[in-house]
């Protein structure tokens, strides 16, 4: 949503933080302002509002109100039914039941909103390159990562997955000329590890995929490609939670765009396994 995108903007000026504070704030007014009103309303100018829209890569005022009208509806339901901790001690399981798939898709259309066309073809289009990927990462993302692992496999992409950079390994890759796409995963976006696995592959020359939140940008800074997901800042929000269902989302978009670049063959497999299968089972029978 754009909202969600004008909270991710990195950089702003306090003039635009302003805007972006008292849109937050009151977020039915944007709805019958003009720019010059809205302007007023933070202490700002009209051309400090056009700046921020051009930021946000919107056309213009008229394009940024027009989407944010478009998106309001939806977004008061999700501020309805989503608070910033889902549940307290009064809560029942019909409220976890009902509450929890507004969670995943405030999750997701937060991850959505953040994601640039351009670079799901560009992380996709490495992918399609690689000879193989290896996925990086520490506790739960180690788990998050052989999750993911299968997924690529099932789409003929070998896939590898470490909790720990070994230089040696590294080094054959590069010396070996294999070509290969290094996804970091990294909740914090400063796990040491994973920063140290991000280094080595760059001074290997191996093109590397970053993805976090977006508290801290030295993973980013370090990787080829960066994906910025939601962040929440404790168990109460349900961080874990939103973080994996981030991640899955956004893999799954390139694991699927995988998937239709090898569809041929993928069938061809499928039926070759359901046809093993029928005989398999006729044989039983017998």
């Amino acid at each position: 949503m754009i909202i969600d995108k004008m909270c991710a903007l990195k950089n702003l000026t306090s003039q635009e933080k302003a805007v972006v504070e008292y849109i937050l704030d009151n977020p039915k007014d944007l709805l019958d302002m003009n720019v010059s009103e809205l302007a007023k309303a933070s202490y700002t100018s009209s051309s400090t509002v056009i700046r921020l829209c051009k930021k946000l890569e919107v056309k213009g005022f008229a394009d940024l109100k027009f989407i944010y009208a478009s998106e309001f509806p939806e977004m008061m339901k999700q501020r309805e039914m989503v608070k910033t901790k889902p549940f307290d001690e009064s809560s029942s399981i019909d409220d976890i039941i009902n509450t929890l798939p507004f969670v995943y898709l405030k999750t997701m259309d937060y991850t959505k909103s953040m994601l640039s066309r351009n670079t799901i073809i560009r992380i996709t289009n490495l992918m399609k390159q690689a000879k193989r990927i290896e996925i990086y990462g520490d506790g739960v993302n180690y788990d998050l990562a052989k999750m993911m692992a299968f997924r690529f496999e099932n789409v003929h992409k070998d896939c590898f997955v470490y909790n720990a950079s070994h230089w040696e390994h590294i080094k054959y890759l590069e010396y070996q000329k294999i070509p290969t796409l290094g996804i970091l995963l990294s909740h914090t976006g400063k796990n040491p590890m994973v920063i140290d696995a991000a280094k080595r592959l760059k001074e290997s020359g191996i093109k590397t995929l970053s993805i976090s939140c977006n508290s801290d940008m030295r993973l980013a800074n370090i990787t080829d490609e960066n994906i910025q997901i939601m962040d929440g800042r404790n168990q109460l929000e349900l961080q874990t939670t939103t973080y994996t269902v981030a991640v899955q989302y956004v893999l799954d978009i390139c694991i699927s765009s995988l998937m239709l670049h090898h569809m041929d063959t993928i069938e061809e497999v499928y039926s070759k396994l359901m046809n093993a299968r029928a005989e398999w089972q006729n044989e039983k029978m017998k």
